[in-house]
């Protein structure tokens, strides 16, 4: 997988394009929730300083383990912002 260097607002973005909606903020820990292959997930997305302007790695590998969506899906939306509809339920 290529490093995708999103941030903050570009994987914001890329999870409402899949349905998740703001749940609830801790501190600079804003977290997502949606439902993806008919099971519901919470995803954390991180708004610093060090993280504002580009996710870690470890932020995106662990939202793409919490949110259920392919690790291919997130590069093809890199792309061409292409969504998956048929996972979305």
């Amino acid at each position: 997988m290529s490093r995708l260097k999103w941030n903050f607002k570009r994987y914001v973005d890329f999870l409402k394009s899949y349905g998740f909606e703001h749940g609830h903020t801790e501190g600079s820990h804003y977290y997502y929730n949606g439902r993806i292959l008919g099971v519901d997930r919470v995803v954390q997305v991180i708004f610093s300083h060090k993280e504002k302007d580009c996710q870690s790695i470890r932020t995106i590998k662990m939202g793409m383990k919490h949110s259920g969506i392919p690790k291919a899906y997130y590069e093809e939306w890199d792309k061409n912002e292409k969504v998956h509809s048929e996972i979305i339920y």
